[in-house]
């Protein structure tokens, strides 16, 4: 039988040799440089290595654009935070149409965390200086379609700004680019602060934070209980262990969960196999990335925030978890 090999025509996409009759998947993850782009990349050579008929490309993508890539089933599998994915499903705040073909495979496989880090020699020390009274700022955000940049709109949206407000009347500079870059023109001084959704500890946080004398900024009360109240973010912590040399102890943020996508289309054979090769691999997540060490297959399908695939239903059902 003929053999192909199939890549993601992006840097870093997994290419994996396959045969003809194989399964060619692409997942649509995050941005180069961040935690979703790894842990979609390990994975994915995990499901490759349980079933050499399914071959999976990575491509880069974002919180907010992956559920409508994966219900438009260009991307059949996708990435994504349980808030956006509900929204999808239902047609709710900036998804104009119910997404009545994305399906789940599984969910809280990481935390999400919300991270503003300003260098230390930046003027506005807190959200409501910076927001409210901030001039000449310059900030790096993550591009458009991601929920970094979603996340910043809701901010902005609370304290009564918007793009326009901050470039033309206040003079700021919104650089929106990938993790890597960001964390390359923060260490250089192109831009002091750094509007970030990652898993801990962010491998862009982390390069900032050695790069330059920084702080990890505190969310104010009153924005993380109108975000979560809002939009269902949960309000957490940054535990104070995890960046060192940014944060003297634990520091308030908001958070969402990490889910795991599909399309009603894609063959049930097929997503019961990815399935069953993430669950029964669980205890390797954590070395994939860090922050999956949260994730488990028991509850992995329970209260999703989509209906659940076909495939992956069974598998649940099969090992007594729903």
């Amino acid at each position: 039988m003929k053999t192909l090999t199939i890549c993601g025509g992006l840097l870093g996409a997994v290419c994996l040799a396959t045969t003809a009759s194989a399964q060619s998947l692409e997942w649509t993850s995050g941005q180069v440089g961040g935690g979703w782009y790894s842990q979609a990349s390990g994975m994915a050579q995990l499901i490759q290595e349980e079933y050499p008929d399914i071959s999976i490309s990575v491509v880069p993508g974002g919180g907010t654009a992956n559920p409508t890539l994966v219900e438009r089933n260009r991307s059949q599998l996708g990435s994504g935070l349980d808030i956006f994915t509900f929204a999808a499903s239902e047609g709710k705040h900036n998804y104009d149409e119910a997404h009545e073909s994305l399906r789940m495979i599984g969910m809280s496989f990481s935390d999400i965390y919300l991270h503003l880090v300003r260098s230390e020699d930046a003027p506005y020390e807190s959200f409501d200086e910076l927001f409210r009274e901030g001039e000449d700022v310059n900030i790096a955000v993550t591009k458009a379609g991601s929920s970094d940049e979603q996340t910043f709109r809701y901010v902005m949206d609370y304290y009564g700004v918007d793009y326009d407000t901050l470039r033309d009347e206040r003079g700021w500079k919104i650089n929106l680019v990938d993790y890597a870059a960001s964390a390359s023109q923060f260490g250089d001084g192109q831009v002091d602060y750094a509007f970030h959704v990652l898993g801990i500890p962010g491998a862009a946080i982390v390069e900032m934070s050695q790069a330059r004398d920084a702080e990890l900024v505190a969310w104010p009360e009153d924005l993380t209980s109108h975000l979560s109240e809002t939009y269902g973010y949960s309000v957490g912590e940054v535990p104070g262990d995890t960046y060192s040399d940014i944060q003297d102890g634990a520091v308030p943020t908001v958070l969402m969960g990490t889910t795991l996508m599909t399309n009603s289309e894609v063959d049930e054979d097929t997503v019961y196999n990815i399935t069953k090769a993430i669950c029964e691999n669980e205890d390797k997540l954590p070395s994939i990335h860090q922050s999956m060490e949260v994730f488990s297959c028991e509850t992995g399908g329970q209260n999703p925030p989509a209906p659940l695939h076909e495939g992956a239903k069974r598998y649940y059902e099969e090992q007594g978890y729903l």
